[in-house]
């Protein structure tokens, strides 16, 4: 889906990808914690793994997008594609 010649591979590879799951990962907790503030729910809350995976990719893409365009736009012409050493 993201070719590792994006022009943004650790954005797109590690940081965000990895906040955006983490930051997912402590919301069980937090709906736990917030019924001793007062919060109620009509029912548990529910975890749908394809969406986080699907909203993930869609802001990955946005991002890579992004970066394509501040290059462009800086004059940069980017080759795509894969290399070979040796």
């Amino acid at each position: 889906m993201f070719p590792l010649s994006s022009p943004c591979r650790c954005v797109i590879r590690g940081c965000v990808p990895k906040k955006l799951l983490v930051y997912a990962s402590k919301f069980a907790h937090e709906f736990e914690e917030s019924n001793g503030f007062g919060w109620r729910y009509g029912s548990e809350p529910k975890h749908d793994w394809s969406s986080l995976i699907a909203n993930k990719n869609a802001e990955l893409q946005r991002l890579t997008g992004i970066y394509k365009n501040i290059l462009n736009n800086a004059g940069v012409k980017l080759i795509e594609g894969h290399g070979k050493v040796g």
